[in-house]
């Protein structure tokens, strides 16, 4: 693993306004790649309150591509 290149994992909610004013707020979890400090990709990954296999699968796929993304090329 590269000390340069950091994975980082965030809860975060996105918001959406709407027509009238109203808003709505998703949570989610960001997959946060960083290379020498700098954000390089960023993945937002939606978790309901009853989440799916897909749900699951997404987030694990984003996980392994981000921990495959710390090691260096062989």
């Amino acid at each position: 693993m590269s000390a340069d290149r950091v994975v980082q994992l965030r809860w975060e909610s996105r918001h959406v306004a709407g027509d009238g004013g109203a808003a709505l707020s998703y949570p989610g979890i960001s997959v946060v790649r960083s290379d020498h400090g700098e954000i390089v990709d960023r993945a937002w990954i939606p978790v309901g309150e009853e989440p799916t296999f897909a749900d699951d699968e997404a987030l694990i796929t984003a996980l392994r591509d981000a921990w495959r993304w710390t090691r260096p090329a062989a």
